[in-house]
């Protein structure tokens, strides 16, 4: 027997174990942990498969818990501490009049949570960042803008929709709860010239261009351009169009506006 058979043997003898099989499972402990665990509650089977379909993009290997109502999202979580992310609709039956978010957030609190809901005013929107909300996602955004808005907000940041900008009243969630391209807490919502402005930015026009197609005066534009980059946490029109893109605006601007 050869010394490499005699070791392979020992260890067998010391551990019950092949060389490697401890490592193996060591790895497999480690990819399990770094796997992303998600949970969609909401009462509609086909919101729910879709959105299952949808956070394979963002890892494959995802693991997707599903709840169709409240109650069983919530004990969900208490028995998956490791969720990574949460998606909530706030419009179930049942759902404590309205209260959804509170009841959830009292009960998990440490969990982080993302509203997905077909209602989409400033109030809503507002209201459900102000409760401990890291984004709010309308149920008729496109799939390539929830998929990045989702993104968006396991790197760390707030996702606001952009309906909630072109409004024209301001989402104001306390500022110590953003830490991405988002709208800051001390400057107001976009007008709707503002939105015609990003919407040409986002298409590449310069300012003479801009004010051209609108017909503005270059002061107008620059000022415009001034409310944008404010709102956006931005200083450039690079950083501008890199933050839309990020959120997922620009698809959506271009198609909607």
């Amino acid at each position: 027997m050869s010394p490499q058979h005699c070791e392979t043997h020992t260890l067998r003898l010391s551990t019950g174990k092949l060389p490697g099989e401890s490592a193996r499972k060591l790895t497999d402990a480690a990819i399990s942990h770094t796997r992303l665990k998600m949970l969609v509650i909401d009462d509609h089977q086909l919101v729910r498969e879709g959105l299952k379909l949808l956070l394979a993009q963002i890892d494959p290997a995802a693991v997707v818990l599903e709840a169709e109502a409240l109650p069983d999202g919530i004990e969900l979580c208490k028995t998956h501490a490791d969720i990574d992310l949460v998606l909530l609709d706030l419009s179930m039956p049942g759902s404590y009049s309205g209260n959804t978010l509170d009841v959830f957030a009292s009960s998990c609190p440490a969990v982080k949570v993302v509203v997905v809901s077909a209602t989409c005013d400033a109030h809503t929107v507002q209201a459900s960042l102000r409760k401990g909300a890291l984004g709010f996602i309308p149920k008729l955004t496109d799939n390539r803008s929830l998929v990045q808005a989702i993104r968006f907000v396991l790197d760390g940041g707030v996702y606001v929709p952009l309906e909630a900008l072109s409004t024209g009243q301001a989402v104001r969630p306390e500022p110590q709860m953003f830490n991405g391209y988002v709208l800051r807490s001390d400057v107001p919502a976009l007008t709707q010239r503002q939105m015609d402005v990003l919407r040409e930015l986002l298409e590449g026009k310069s300012n003479k261009q801009i004010c051209r197609d609108l017909n503005m005066a270059m002061g107008t534009v620059k000022s415009h351009l001034a409310s944008i980059f404010g709102a956006l946490r931005v200083g450039s029109r690079t950083e501008a169009i890199a933050a839309a893109e990020r959120m997922g605006w620009r698809t959506r601007l271009l198609k909607v506006m």
